[in-house]
Formats: C-alpha cells, sequence, structure tokens
C-alpha cells in the first residue's frame, strides 16, 4: 500500500510541476421500483448538519443548446430505471465451468446464451474467460499500423491508472477512458458489454506517430504544443489537456489527452453521451461519435486555478436528470474546494456547495435524488468515526448524516491514505456492499474486509461471503468499477485490465 501511494503523490506533484509554468494546476438511473432511502435516527437532516447551495454567478457558454429525451435518470451504480433493453442470446451452447473460471457459450450473434449464464453458480465469485481490455491489443494495432503506448502499462493502464468507469445500468455495459501520467498515453474510448461479455473499440486513440518526440514532458496527461501555445495565446480556448498543435495539423485532433478519470466518468442516458470533469468538462456522444470540449465557467484555459475548483485532478462526475445538470467535484486528493455544475440546457455554470468539511477518499453511489458515500472509518479524516453514511440530498441540497451500529474499534481502523474504499448499492436487497482495511486480528496487517451496511437498520456487520480473495482480494484501486446489475442480479468487479471480469450471482 505504501508504494501504491508514493508512486500516486509522485505522479501529481510530477503533474504538478508540469504546469507550474502555465500558472493552471490540472487539477445511475433511478428507480421505478420502490425502495428504501438511506435515513438516520432523526429520519431527516439534522440541524447544523447540511449547508444551502451556493447559488454562484453563471455565465452562457456560447454554445447550442443540447437536444436529447425527456429526463429518465442516470449516473453511477443507481438502481435500473423501467425494463432494460439487454438481451440474452438463445441458443444452446453452455460454454463451460472449470473450477470458479466461466467460459460463455454463444449463440451465432455474438449474444452469451441464457443457458450459459445458467451454469454460473451463485452465492461466489467466477472469473469471466476471455474479459480482460487487453484482449483488444491486436484489433488496435491492425487498425492503428505502428501503433505504440508511450506508458509503462500499456492498454492496462486505461484500467489501472486511477480511473473508473462509465455505466448504462439496463444495458449492462460500460465505458473505459483513463491512462495518464507515466501509466499510459492510450486516449481511446473503450466499451464492455454483458450481452457479449467482450470489450469493444468505442472509438479509437490518436496516433501517436502524429506527435512530435517531445510531445510530452513529465507527464501524459499535458500534452506540450498545446500548453506552448496558449502560453503565446492566452486568451485562446486551448488548453493542455487536449491534442490542439498548430504545426501539426494532423495531431491537432483537438480530442483529450489521456488521463486519471478517478470517479469522473457518467454516462448520460438522457443525451447517450459519456462524459466526465475531470480538468475541464469533456463529452462524448454516442451518436455523433465526437468528443465536445467546454471550458468551466467560460475561461480560457490558461487562467484555470485548481485550488478552487473547476474539477480538480482528481473528482467526482454525476447526472442530475431532475435539473438537467453536470455535478463535477474533487471528492478525492484531500482537496476540499466547492464543486461545479453545468446546466445542458441554458449552458450557464454554477458553483456548488457539496464536498463536507472532512472527507477524502470515500465512495460514492447515486441513489434515487441521493449521493450516498460512505467514508473509511477512523481513517485520516475527521468525523469518520463511528462509522456512517453520508449522504447529499440533490433536492434539498442539505447532507444528511447516518451513523452506523458497528463492532469496529477506532485503534484498530487504517489511518493512512487510501484510495480502496469499495462500495456499490445492491437495490433487490436495500443494503451496500463496501470493503475497506481494518485490523480486525489486532496483527497491524490491517487487511481488506468486506461488509454489509443496512441504511434501514443503521447497521454495519461484516459480510465474508461476499469476499473475493481467490482472485487477489479487492484492489486499492478499483474506484467505482464494483456494482450490481439488475439484468444479471450479479455484483460485478473490474479489478485489472489485464485480468478477466468477476461476477458474483446473488444467491
Amino acid at each position: 500500500m505504501s508504494a501504491v501511494r508514493l508512486e500516486r503523490r509522485s505522479s501529481a506533484w510530477v503533474f504538478v510541476v508540469a504546469l507550474a509554468g502555465l500558472g493552471v494546476l490540472a487539477g445511475c438511473s433511478a428507480s421505478d421500483s420502490p425502495h428504501e432511502e438511506p435515513h438516520g435516527s432523526d429520519g431527516g437532516t439534522r440541524p447544523g448538519d447540511g449547508g444551502t447551495q451556493d447559488a454562484g454567478t453563471g455565465s452562457n457558454d456560447g454554445g447550442t443548446q443540447d437536444g436529447g429525451t425527456q429526463p429518465t435518470d442516470g449516473g453511477t451504480q443507481s438502481p435500473d430505471a423501467g425494463s432494460p433493453s439487454f438481451t440474452w442470446g438463445q441458443g444452446t451452447d453452455t460454454g463451460t465451468l472449470a473450477g470458479d473460471v466461466w467460459t460463455p457459450g454463444r449463440d451465432g450473434t455474438g449474444l452469451v446464451n441464457q443457458v450459459s449464464w445458467a451454469i454460473v453458480p451463485k452465492g461466489r465469485w467466477v472469473e469471466v474467460s476471455g474479459t480482460p481490455i487487453t484482449q483488444l491489443e491486436a484489433e488496435l494495432k491492425a487498425a492503428i499500423p505502428g501503433y505504440r503506448d508511450l506508458g509503462s502499462q500499456g492498454l492496462s493502464g486505461v484500467i489501472n491508472a486511477f480511473s473508473g468507469i462509465a455505466l448504462d445500468v439496463p444495458n449492462a455495459r460500460w465505458w473505459a477512458f483513463g491512462g495518464g501520467h507515466n501509466d499510459s498515453s492510450n486516449n481511446g474510448l473503450y466499451r464492455f458489454d454483458m450481452s457479449s461479455m467482450r470489450w469493444s473499440i468505442e472509438k479509437l486513440p490518436d496516433n501517436p506517430a502524429n506527435w512530435p518526440s517531445d510531445a510530452y514532458g513529465n507527464t501524459l496527461s499535458v500534452y506540450l504544443p498545446a500548453a506552448d501555445y496558449i502560453r503565446k495565446n492566452p486568451d485562446s480556448d486551448v488548453y493542455p489537456d487536449e491534442f490542439f498543435d498548430a504545426d501539426r495539423p494532423a495531431a491537432s485532433t483537438r480530442n483529450p489527452v489521456a488521463r486519471h478519470t478517478y470517479n469522473g466518468l457518467v454516462y448520460n442516458p438522457d443525451l447517450n453521451e459519456v462524459a466526465f470533469g475531470v480538468r475541464r468538462m469533456w463529452r462524448y456522444s454516442l451518436d455523433t461519435r465526437t468528443w465536445k470540449r467546454h471550458n468551466p465557467f467560460d475561461t480560457p484555459g490558461s487562467k484555470y486555478d485548481g485550488a478552487t475548483g473547476y474539477g480538480g485532478a482528481a473528482g467526482w462526475t454525476f447526472w442530475d436528470e431532475v435539473k438537467r445538470q453536470y455535478l463535477f467535484g474533487p471528492t478525492e486528493n484531500y482537496n476540499y474546494s466547492q464543486w461545479w455544475s453545468f446546466d445542458i440546457d441554458d449552458q450557464t455554470w454554477k458553483w456548488e456547495v457539496i464536498t463536507p468539511p472532512a472527507w477524502a477518499f470515500a465512495q460514492m453511489v447515486k441513489v434515487k435524488r441521493k449521493l450516498v458515500s460512505f467514508p473509511l472509518p477512523g481513517g485520516a479524516d475527521r468525523h469518520t468515526f463511528p462509522p456512517q453514511l453520508i449522504a447529499y440530498n440533490l433536492d434539498t441540497t442539505q447532507w444528511e448524516f447516518y451513523p452506523l451500529d458497528h463492532g469496529l474499534e477506532l485503534a484498530r481502523c487504517f489511518k493512512g491514505d487510501f484510495e480502496g474504499q469499495i462500495m456499490a448499492y445492491v437495490a433487490p436487497l436495500n443494503r451496500y456492499i463496501a470493503a475497506f482495511r481494518y485490523d480486525k486480528d489486532g496483527d497491524g496487517t490491517f487487511e481488506y474486509r468486506t461488509y454489509v451496511i443496512d441504511a434501514t437498520a443503521s447497521t454495519l456487520r461484516e459480510a465474508p461471503e461476499y469476499e473475493v480473495g481467490a482472485f487477489g482480494g479487492w484492489h486499492d484501486l478499483v474506484k467505482n468499477r464494483f456494482f450490481y446489475l439488475a439484468t444479471h442480479d450479479a455484483l460485478v468487479l473490474v479489478r485489472k485490465g489485464e485480468e478477466n471480469l468477476r461476477v458474483f450471482k446473488l444467491p
């Protein structure tokens, strides 16, 4: 763990140094079926716990108004909306199950057969054969002859480099966009479909053959020709998180460069797009197959100030289907600056008071109209012991705190930096599954342990039945790549880019 944190802090410091000369710092669908909201003993927000929404000042983006269907809901790890359009194959090939490795059987169109899923056992974790993202290496190099990743991890770095996913729950699919720092220069967008149990290339990455030899400095997240351009043109809308190159037209695609996306990637079903707010706001339309960039508060890139927000380098992104706004916030990296929002309809930006006074590296999921988080119990932050759920109500803009009955000892809680907090909401159970480090045996190992949170009963209990120890255990950089899918009535874990997918069918 210490080695992981050292690498994390080092890469972040290099990134800050790389931008210092520029004067910049780079930083869900609601259920139609009833389920309980998190609630505390007082049944609501306690006096003094919540702040009011900062109205802020908005300005016109100058762009055209985005179209879309009527709001349904979207975001990260929330209950499914209506009947999902996911489809099973109806062939007879059952595939195989060898120990804890399942090889799916598919029909003639490539869909996983329903009879094949039926042989997957319930109540234990199973690997899905042939599902690492690295399976796309040959296809990627065939599409871009001579393609090479400048990072140390290659294609697996798209997943492993402190990045999450954008989850489309009803259709049981998700997208990955990541890399960055020294891990990967690959800025492609990749999709995984549970219907076929395979990765595919949604959008090819930019071709490094078009870049100059000195395209990057100490980080793969800052394109130096773009940085050089904004030094000379400080009022332009160019920013070094994009491939802008005044001297090389082939390189000047204006696509976003690779970066750690943390928990900042989201799928928006209302607009059928993938978006993130890590540094600037970027949106990829799955209809037009193009990226669109937005400068927060209409400020030129050279005038950003990460200390006051703008998503930061380690942020969250959520889609509010009622207000039709994107919410972006730096809830990691110990950055407590304000969140900001972007209204799709009137194209305005606002500051939002969302981050509570002491909260870093907590995992968070969207459940109906609340963003529900679970900070590491007794961690480095204040106010995280006893264990509690902390929810932000999107309608009231108030914080709600829900202490949990538990059997933990403060002295055995992990106090160091920790990015491995894991939590998913399981709608049919109305429970949260969480995992974190805790020294239960008192031997100083602070091993991962898995728990169930019952928000209705306000309890936290150890749940070894959900452990993934057979597959190397939980992983410190999973981010939001652990979730529940109603289409399969299963928990899903995207642990590492070079590893198979893990699934856990509920008993």
